[in-house]
């Protein structure tokens, strides 16, 4: 009635006449649920042929109409084409006008039913680029996805197990990936992705977020943020954290890590028995785990806990309950380890049917502690958990060292400003971009010089991106956009962003060594010489390049699925399959990203060992050795291999085996099978750890995922390889 101008109550008895005739005609049907009027599918169509016949009519006569994206029918307009070129594009008023007029003949001439704003957009930018306006062709072009690219992305999402809110995630990560090579990045810089010569990780959120969050939870238990009370017991403790780790999802594209979990915990957990503690815990970590992402893959959560107070906490305040000063933390080493005994039996409790994906676990392992029996002890149970579910990572550190990881393998040390709080934590990675090694050793044809010429050009070019998200991101934090990075809510500011650090990495080290040394990295001494001396060098660079620019730029191996796959191919495409060096079967091709000797190289475990232990410290960003066991892995002799390493100089650890789980019984089981042993049923789902975190086959790369079985894995009993 409204959109025929009709009065609600002069006109009634003629609307009820013509609705009658409608519903008699089976064109409009009545709800009797909801009492609501609707058109039928009959209506319908005849409304989509009235339509179409009405703009038939009107192209006849001249008129064109457009099918706009505010999903409305608008008589075209070249004006409005004008306005669009220079509101959009800073076109010139008068050039706008001459190419409004060329696009309206053009059109005009098509004798098309319709037209849709993506085409004329199209027929504008062909003019544009015409009449060499490329500039303006950039401002105006439209970010999207292909209807073929979302039908397929449908598909895949089914494919892999993941939730419907996945179709979203992926289809907006698209759309904002594009506009940020189009839009927000130097030319040369974004021609530099496209081609293969690097990769700029996480796209989609490079002009929005972080990458990722060391978290200082004492900022929190000090004071009421978010609209919730200070907490006064271990359970609202724990209560915060769940709230905090959820709404910064939306603040940071990747891992969050809450380090020195259990000593900042432990004067709430003073006067409690140990199992109130594990209870406390177990609903903690249940509430935060992650079983087959439904939004983004790459979030995850780590919580880091050290065996003994470190030295450096122990006269630092305490915040206890009500955010009150509490003493220091030297005073709670007893709540510190029964918290530490706690949190490894928690998740043990949560990982006893399948392994936990996501939180993670993260165990500081120091001399100190490898001779203290209790916490001896409770390294005993943490390879337990290692050697049944793969779930802790262990920090190999100093007794008196500063420096925080997150499972991803992101190192955080206090070597920035010399002030550990602010190096550590509160702060993060902004994010990483990786250099295409093995593309490098391809073009410098076993020339040293111009290997490293042309790797000078490539951080130069990585560094203009680190510039980039530096910009961008301080603009966000100056916007409600990031409000409890921020404190744009009336708060302190809790994100050091000054400390954040930029992680220059890498894919392919162990190719290109092997392409420009004809050696692998752990083969002789000639080979690692090169590796050593091309990681010094790129540090040396780095650090000058930091302190110019202020910023925290660090040498890093970070975890590159998206990256390694990627590069591969267009290595591929631009030299010739049999021209490249790859870590794969024949048909699935990808470069090695973390740890440095490729998990399917045939190397004694202890060269293995001593190998990453000698390039862990040249990549103080981040690093990880993972290390691949046989199914009867004892937690003992693992125990003794972590002490090796430790010695050796290995900084950053972890075990990992495959899981089967079975999808009618629910069981889990160690290595690939090909049926469940306890229902013989085939409908089986598998885990494991791609590059750094564990994930469900249906989520890794799959080059990585077909070349799985390549895998050397570990005999830790006798320490001898398994055959």
């Amino acid at each position: 009635m409204f959109q025929l101008k009709l009065d609600p109550v002069r006109d009634a008895g003629k609307f009820v006449y013509h609705l009658k005739s409608l519903t008699d005609a089976g064109l409009v049907i009545l709800d009797k649920k909801s009492k609501r009027y609707g058109i039928s599918e009959l209506g319908q169509m005849i409304v989509s042929f009235a339509r179409d016949l009405d703009e038939y009519v009107n192209i006849k006569r001249g008129k064109l109409y457009v099918r706009t994206s505010r999903f409305a029918i608008e008589e075209f307009h070249r004006n409005k084409i004008a306005r669009s070129l220079v509101v959009e594009a800073g076109v010139p008023q008068e050039i706008a006008d001459e190419i409004a007029a060329e696009a309206e003949d053009r059109l005009s001439r098509l004798k098309t039913l319709y037209l849709t704003a993506p085409l004329i957009r199209e027929f504008v930018n062909a003019i544009l680029i015409e009449k060499k306006l490329e500039e303006y062709r950039h401002k105006l072009t439209r970010v999207g996805m292909p209807v073929h690219d979302v039908a397929q992305l449908v598909k895949a999402t089914g494919d892999k197990e993941l939730g419907a809110q996945y179709v979203n995630y992926a289809s907006a990560r698209a759309v904002l990936s594009e506009y940020v090579l189009l839009n927000c990045l130097p030319h040369k810089l974004a021609d530099a992705h496209l081609s293969g010569e690097i990769h700029l990780a996480n796209l989609d959120s490079w002009i929005l977020t972080p990458n990722e969050m060391m978290h200082d939870f004492r900022f929190f238990l000090s004071k009421s943020i978010m609209g919730t009370p200070i907490a006064d017991t271990l359970e609202a403790a724990l209560g915060l954290a769940v709230q905090l780790l959820t709404a910064m999802e939306a603040e940071i594209s990747g891992e969050q890590t809450i380090d020195f979990f259990n000593v900042f915990l432990a004067p709430y957990a003073r006067g409690r028995k140990p199992e109130e503690t594990t209870r406390a815990l177990y609903a903690f970590l249940s509430s935060l785990r992650r079983e087959g992402p439904t939004g983004n893959p790459n979030v995850g959560i780590s919580v880091g806990i050290e065996l003994l107070t470190p030295s450096f906490l122990t006269r630092e305040e305490a915040v206890g309950p009500n955010g009150k000063p509490a003493g220091s933390y030297g005073e709670y080493s007893h709540e510190v380890m029964q918290l530490a005994e706690s949190t490894i039996e928690a998740f043990s409790m949560i990982s006893s049917l399948r392994p936990a994906t996501s939180p993670r676990l993260l165990v500081k392992v120091r001399p100190k502690s490898l001779i203290d029996e209790r916490a001896r002890r409770l390294l005993e149970k943490a390879h337990v958990l290692a050697a049944e579910r793969s779930i802790p990572y262990f920090e190999l550190l100093g007794d008196e060292e500063k420096s925080s990881y997150s499972s991803t393998g992101l190192r955080l040390g206090d070597e920035w400003s010399g002030h550990w709080d602010a190096d550590c934590i509160r702060t993060g990675s902004m994010d990483t971009i990786f250099v295409n090694l093995p593309r490098i050793a391809y073009e410098a044809k076993k020339d040293d010089g111009r290997f490293l010429s042309i790797l000078k050009e490539n951080i130069g070019l990585s560094v203009e991106g680190f510039k980039a998200k530096k910009k961008f991101i301080n603009e966000r934090l100056k916007q409600p956009l990031l409000p409890i990075l921020s404190g744009s809510g009336g708060g302190v500011p809790y994100f050091y962003e000054r400390n954040a650090s930029y992680n220059l990495s890498f894919v392919g080290l162990a190719e290109a060594v092997e392409a420009h040394r004809d050696a692998r990295v752990d083969q002789g001494k000639e080979a690692q010489d090169f590796a050593v001396d091309l990681l010094q060098e790129t540090s040396s660079l780095v650090k000058e390049i930091s302190r110019e620019e202020g910023m925290r730029i660090t040498v890093s191996q970070r975890p590159g699925d998206e990256a390694v796959e990627r590069l591969a191919e267009l290595d591929i495409e631009r030299y010739g399959r049999s021209a490249i060096t790859h870590d794969a079967v024949r048909g699935s091709n990808y470069y090695s990203d973390m740890p440095t000797i490729p998990l399917s190289t045939d190397v004694p475990i202890n060269t293995r060992a001593n190998v990453e232990a000698k390039f862990q410290p040249l990549l103080p960003g981040g690093h990880l050795n993972a290390i691949c066991i046989s199914d009867d892995s004892q937690p003992k002799a693992m125990l003794k291999f972590t002490e090796l390493a430790l010695a050796s100089g290995c900084k950053f650890l972890t075990y990992s085996s495959n899981y089967t789980t079975c999808s009618v019984c629910g069981q889990t089981e160690k290595g690939i099978q090909t049926k469940c042993s306890k229902c013989a049923s085939d409908r089986l789902s598998y885990l494991g750890r791609a590059s750094s975190s564990l994930l469900p086959f249906s989520l890794w790369p799959e080059a990585k995922r077909r070349s799985v079985d390549r895998r050397v894995a570990y005999r830790l009993v006798d320490m001898s390889r398994a055959s």
